[in-house]
């Protein structure tokens, strides 16, 4: 074995078990080490698999069932023990789909792609040409035991394979504070503490989310906007900064007309409310300053039931009560005689063919809450042709849009003879918010 630590651990493992044998300790394929030590980590990963001809250059045995194999890490530490179940030689073009799957690494079309890729590139270091037919040596196991490891180790484990990312340190933060419920100073002041192995398979679980690509938010099932805790789901878009512009100039202008002597109610209308970001944000804050003298309540709609049970669930969460939440596609479920003092709205904005929609976040979020036809303009234009019936004279609609939207937003606005119509900037100094008034 190649060094103390290793050699500790196996003996530790063979004494709890009542063992007597030798293992091996290798790590996967060097710059995948950490990442195809994870997926079996999080058990997602039972079997691996290697060309034939590595082994006879090299002069190494073949592998058998039955044998004990300790997998390390890219820095040579411990990270589990596995028994092989079966070993079998099969041409590559021959390899089962159950077989690729249980590679961990995703459908057999992307299992070939990436071995083929790799058999490519390592074989070509010894002179051997890749073919279809290259005869693998497949191995399945049984993952017996996962090595101890602390917050510490595991941060470090994590912020190495979360290199790429722009937080790979506050993202593996968050990450175990998560799962452990321990506060971010007890994780950094106790870093010596040891996780479990259900703890550790459940962390690399989440990890291994990450890795592809999907939202913290959605990963944590949460995401903080405004002053508040918002629960999230992949029912609905994820709550970005740039929404609380929107919330800011609403903000701005209600509490102009409420410092009104003659206003006694206040009532917002946010149509397609998603988590409720925007309706609790406003209800929660004007509740605050203005209770004394103006009952202020505001109504959040969405189509989508999920969405609806999610912002209600969000307002309980926040302890929020001047909100009403209901299914309704845009005004649909109002009653003709419905009428608010303002109406907001975050509605979905983005072209279909917009590449963003292949990047970032957006992968993971729900189509319905970022895609509208007319180059992302239709949802906008319903709301501005449709509002004035549900908004007091003097009342405002205020709409997030896209930041290359704002000329186009303010031209519906003209053309269906709003007034005061003004576009606000977002914190990169694009348009992000056009609000006009029912004059």
């Amino acid at each position: 074995m190649k060094n103390k630590q290793i050699q500790t651990y196996w003996q530790q493992y063979c004494q709890r078990n009542n063992i007597v044998a030798e293992a091996e300790s290798w790590a996967f394929a060097e710059e995948y080490a950490d990442y195809l030590l994870a997926l079996v980590l999080a058990g997602q990963k039972t079997a691996t698999c290697a060309a034939k001809a590595s082994y006879l250059h090299d002069q190494d045995p073949l592998p058998s069932a039955g044998e004990f194999k300790i997998i390390l890490d890219s820095r040579q530490q411990p990270g589990a023990i596995i028994k092989l179940s079966s070993v079998e030689e099969l041409p590559m073009n021959q390899v089962s789909e159950v077989f690729a799957l249980a590679e961990g690494e995703g459908d057999y079309a992307t299992w070939y792609r990436v071995h083929q890729d790799y058999f490519t590139r390592s074989l070509s270091e010894i002179g051997i040409t890749f073919s279809d037919d290259l005869l693998l040596v497949c191995e399945r196991f049984d993952v017996l035991d996962l090595a101890p490891l602390s917050y510490d180790q595991w941060l470090a484990f994590a912020r190495r394979l979360l290199q790429q990312q722009d937080c790979a340190k506050l993202e593996a933060l968050m990450l175990l504070q998560h799962l452990s419920g321990k506060s971010r100073s007890f994780i950094l002041a106790f870093g010596e503490t040891l996780l479990s192995g259900v703890e550790i398979q459940q962390l690399t679980a989440l990890l291994l989310r990450r890795l592809q690509g999907e939202p913290m938010a959605y990963i944590l099932g949460e995401r903080e906007f405004w002053n508040l805790t918002l629960k999230v789901s992949e029912h609905t878009l994820i709550p970005r900064p740039d929404t609380e512009i929107l919330v800011e100039k609403a903000l701005e202008l209600a509490a102009e007309q409420i410092a009104q002597p003659t206003v006694k109610t206040y009532r917002i209308l946010d149509l397609g409310t998603g988590t409720g970001a925007i309706a609790l944000a406003l209800a929660k804050t004007l509740q605050q300053k203005f209770s004394s003298h103006c009952n202020i309540h505001v109504t959040g709609l969405d189509k989508i039931p999920q969405a609806v049970e999610l912002a209600k669930e969000n307002q309980q969460l926040n302890g929020i009560e001047n909100v009403t939440f209901l299914v309704s596609d845009w005004f649909t479920e109002l009653a003709p005689e419905s009428q608010f003092d303002m109406i907001v709205s975050n509605p979905p904005y983005i072209d279909q063919a917009d590449p963003h929609l292949a990047r970032g976040d957006a992968r993971f979020e729900p189509l319905t809450a970022l895609v509208a036809e007319q180059q992302g303009l239709a949802d906008l234009n319903q709301i501005i042709q449709q509002a004035k019936p549900y908004l007091r004279s003097g009342g405002w609609l205020l709409l997030e849009h896209g930041w290359q939207q704002g000329q186009q937003v303010r031209s519906l606005f003209t053309k269906n003879a709003w007034q005061q119509v003004e576009t606000v900037k977002d914190y990169a100094d694009n348009d992000r918010v056009t609000l006009a008034q029912l004059v």
